[in-house]
């Protein structure tokens, strides 16, 4: 493996400001911005896709700063896959408004929709620019600064089919938030879709092929889908907004909630974040427990995709079969970390406690049974003739559509792309382990099947090599108490003045972050979990913007079941594996 600094050279910035000299640079130890006015921001965009080699369109967010005369700064990251390197954008939205990108990378839509949905920025040139969580006609931006986080009063109505003249649909104090009547929710499918076909299908929000509450809309002719739009939003609970009240330790329970299939993986990727910011390095033996976590947690979340994936196709063995695997893993992930799902095992530092005796025999025991399980799984999958028909040549994701859209994860790699942020951007100890980067030649279901199957094998891989490592490691710590940052354990609280009090600043004051940003992410079993803080010196995050893998990936549903039917769609929408508590944040 090779690992690369992942952010624009100072080579190819001076190129940059060559061509355009009016820009600005902002750096900061873990991210470097270009500052741009509205007027040239295609331009620069343009230049950097077509000129520069960041064809790849990772993540479009907003900062709301009150008292700046614009108010509101739109954040770009590209990504350049030939080099190897990010780069930060800014503008300022003068007016509230920004040009639309969607005509540069297709992927900047729901971005966009997002943003206008949060903080109500317009995009000039969008061309369906709607609310991407909330309801039409919902009259407040929520991650604008003035919005406060418990929200406005809100008045229940008695039976949202009623229209009791005491209770008029619309007829709110300005003080009070409405909520959504049938009529809201009404205008929000339309405001999604135009009605074109014969007719118009829902699928979801409440229904098992759609593995969450996500609603999909379909404008069908006969069996075939002639377009789709999909309205999130039913599990969104604005954690982002939340974060800006929370210390950066008090956050780490709320990235559990979002990928909860992979709940490890996401606690891993904050921590990391937030331990750059702080300049925190944890012990060796804490990194190796952690990457060691990860690759179980991705073992883990491959397995209930292959089992929930072909019980949508009616494999109701592989259901069983992959569970039996999972339940092993679930007892291992509970026998550490004390809880089987949601655990905030992970800590600022570090890890929340050791690993238990046995702990390590346990697993080396799973790595051993595993592989055989595995080829039984293939065996009845792979050259199976119904399996072949329903997953070859079904949803193909080509390379351009990776950049255009920012598919990452599985998704990217089994259209070709090699996108591992565990190479990419090693943290952990992912510099330290010999792994390959399993990749796919059409891109299609088919190919995402075979690319999760070959993972599994890479994860048994790593977590061999960190076995063996871990077994040099008992007797260190899994905490770097000593830094000021750090909460102390259990143990040093009830033993120590200065530990008590340590333990009390930082859980009422929080972790005093130096006033910097940062973008920094972690290969999630779903893709690219990115976090980007933004910090102005406190205990707590000015802004915490959320790049979750799932959102984008899902995002290019809607182009490739066009022509195809409904039972593709079930297919189509399993290979790419979204979880809602992700998407929604």
């Amino acid at each position: 493996m090779q690992n690369y600094l992942c952010w624009i050279d100072e080579e190819k910035l001076k190129e940059i400001e060559k061509k355009f000299p009016e820009i600005s640079i902002e750096k900061f130890p873990n991210a470097i911005f270009i500052y741009i006015s509205k007027e040239r921001l295609k331009d620069l965009l343009k230049s950097l896709k077509d000129e520069f080699g960041f064809k790849m369109f990772i993540d479009f967010t907003c900062v709301d700063y009150p008292e700046s005369e614009n108010r509101f700064l739109g954040v770009y990251f590209l990504f350049n896959p030939k080099d190897k390197q990010r780069v930060g954008v800014k503008c300022w939205a003068t007016d509230e408004t920004l040009p639309t990108i969607t005509d540069l990378w297709k992927g900047s839509k729901w971005a966009e929709r997002e943003a206008y949905d949060m903080f109500g920025i317009k995009f000039e040139g969008h061309k369906n620019l709607v609310r991407m969580f909330l309801w039409e006609d919902y009259p407040y931006y929520p991650l604008r600064k003035d919005f406060p986080r418990e929200g406005y009063k809100t008045e229940y109505l008695p039976s949202l089919n009623e229209r009791d003249k005491d209770y008029p649909a619309h007829n709110y104090d300005p003080n009070h938030t409405p909520l959504p009547t049938l009529e809201d929710l009404e205008k929000t499918q339309k405001a999604r879709i135009k009605k074109k076909a014969q007719m118009v299908l829902n699928w979801g929000p409440l229904h098992p092929g759609t593995h969450g509450t996500i609603w999909f809309i379909f404008d069908m002719e006969g069996e075939v889908i002639q377009q789709c739009d999909i309205i999130l939003g039913q599990l969104h609970r604005g954690v982002e907004k939340l974060a800006e009240e929370l210390t950066y330790t008090q956050f780490i329970p709320y990235t559990d909630r979002m990928d909860y299939i992979s709940a490890l993986c996401s606690q891993v990727a904050y921590v990391n974040t937030v331990e750059k910011l702080l300049k925190v390095e944890p012990p060796p033996k804490a990194k190796w427990i952690r990457t060691i976590m990860c690759e179980l947690q991705r073992i883990n979340s491959h397995l209930l995709w292959l089992g929930t994936y072909a019980l949508d196709i009616g494999a109701l063995t592989i259901f069983l079969y992959a569970f039996r695997e999972r339940e092993k893993l679930m007892d291992i992930i509970e026998g550490i970390a004390g809880i089987r799902l949601n655990s905030s095992y992970i800590r600022i530092g570090g890890v929340s406690k050791d690993l238990p005796e046995g702990a390590l025999d346990v697993i080396r025991h799973f790595i051993k049974d595993f592989p055989e399980k595995l080829k039984e799984y293939e065996t009845i999958l792979t050259k199976n003739r119904v399996w072949i028909r329903r997953n070859v040549n079904i949803g193909v994701i080509t390379e351009e559509d990776v950049y255009q859209y920012g598919l990452t994860g599985v998704v990217a790699r089994a259209s070709g792309v090699p996108y591992d942020i565990r190479a990419l951007q090693p943290t952990d100890t992912y510099d330290k382990v010999d792994f390959e980067i399993p990749l796919g030649t059409v891109g299609d279901c088919y190919d995402r099947y075979l690319v999760r199957m070959e993972e599994m094998r890479q994860s048994l891989n790593i977590i061999k090599q960190c076995v063996e490592e871990l077994e040099k490691l008992k007797d260190d710590k899994y905490l770097a108490t000593e830094n000021p940052y750090v909460l102390p354990t259990l143990e040093e609280v009830y033993l120590s003045i200065e530990s008590m009090v340590k333990d009390f600043n930082l859980r009422i004051y929080g972790e005093q972050a130096p006033e910097e940003e940062i973008y920094l992410s972690g290969e999630n079993p779903r893709g690219e979990l990115g976090f980007y803080i933004v910090s102005k010196g406190d205990g707590k995050p000015y802004r915490i913007k959320i790049r979750s893998g799932a959102f984008y990936n899902l995002q290019i549903f809607t182009e490739l079941i066009k022509g195809r039917t409904v039972a593709d769609a079930v297919v189509l929408l399993g290979s790419l594996d979204p979880v809602v508590g992700e998407t929604d944040r």
